[in-house]
């Protein structure tokens, strides 16, 4: 009948249409089968993603959990530790001292004798491994807490029957340490039998002290620089800048008071200063060290600025600091 109607070659095109629209309907049905498997595929992967998202931030709380459980574990830890004593040693009394640690000596290498320059650590040191070996964790800790800027010096038996540690009133000279049957006390003797002029400086706003000092028994020459010093405002505004600029005014003038006196007195001294002792307002005492080129000692000195101190003053200032770990 369709051969009546188109004509062969118009049927053998029909044919051939038809055969091209199945074989495009097949290939549809091949990419929808295709489609749809990989879009499941992706359903997957993004349900497995999600998973995996939870998995890890769930992995990152308990990391973040644990790293602030360790911390606090840490401080708690390092705030137990504690040294069983800490006293001043004056120079005087240090003699005693000499004679009591050198004087022992043990039956075989056990006493460890350490000198460290401040800014340096044990992991400074050559041989630190059998070093650390020799000493207990917790010593080591103790040990890492001194905060000297003298340096320390360290007398340690390893059967524990001495653990001491020395912060001298002068900086240690060289690091080194060793294991031996005595304690090896000579170089800490020959810095503290050092002699050497100090300047001594407690500056705070608006009172200060300076002294020149080569002797634990006197100062050479010494003065207190008093200045009026507003002090501090504790309302907020206009008002309260005003007036600290008011009182930063007067914090500047003292402190040209505090250098026009300690050049005029290390001047009339004519002594070579060889270290200066700087204690009192961080701050205000770097101002006053900026124009010094002297070695400069900081110290964290307990007295107050005050005439009937200065014996205080120079007793501190000549003692070294013992702990007892």
């Amino acid at each position: 009948m369709l051969k009546k109607i188109f004509g062969k070659k118009e049927l053998d095109y029909i044919n051939s249409l038809e055969a091209l629209l199945e074989q495009q309907r097949s290939e549809k049905d091949s990419i929808t089968a295709r489609l749809e498997a990989k879009e499941e595929i992706a359903r997957k992967a993004v349900s497995q993603k999600q998973v995996v998202e939870e998995e890890l931030n769930s992995a990152n709380k308990k990391i973040e959990t644990l790293e602030y459980e360790l911390s606090k574990l840490r401080q708690k830890t390092a705030n137990e530790l504690t040294f069983r004593n800490i006293s001043n040693i004056s120079k005087q009394a240090i003699d005693r001292y000499f004679i009591q640690i050198s004087s022992i000596k043990a039956m075989e290498n056990s006493l460890i004798t350490l000198y460290l320059k401040s800014g340096e650590s044990l992991s400074d040191l050559e041989n630190i491994n059998e070093l650390l070996d020799s000493l207990e964790p917790k010593n080591i800790s103790l040990i890492d807490k001194i905060g000297s800027s003298t340096g320390i010096v360290v007398f340690y038996d390893t059967n524990q029957m001495i653990r001491e540690a020395v912060a001298p009133f002068l900086p240690v000279e060289s690091s080194s340490w060793k294991l031996d049957n005595r304690f090896d006390t000579v170089p800490l003797q020959h810095l503290i039998e050092k002699e050497v002029d100090l300047l001594i400086l407690l500056i705070h706003a608006g009172e200060s002290f300076i002294g020149i000092t080569g002797s634990q028994d006197s100062f050479t020459s010494h003065q207190i620089v008093r200045s009026s010093v507003k002090g501090k405002h504790t309302k907020g505004g206009w008002s309260q800048r005003r007036f600290e600029k008011l009182r930063d005014e007067d914090i500047q003038h003292h402190l040209k008071k505090v250098s026009s006196a300690l050049h005029s007195m290390v001047k009339e001294s004519g002594m070579e200063i060889d270290f200066i002792v700087a204690s009192g307002d961080t701050r205000l005492v770097f101002e006053t060290l900026k124009d010094l080129n002297y070695p400069v000692i900081e110290r964290s000195l307990d007295v107050s600025v005050d005439k009937k101190n200065e014996d205080k003053i120079l007793k501190e200032i000549w003692s070294s600091k013992r702990y007892e770990i």
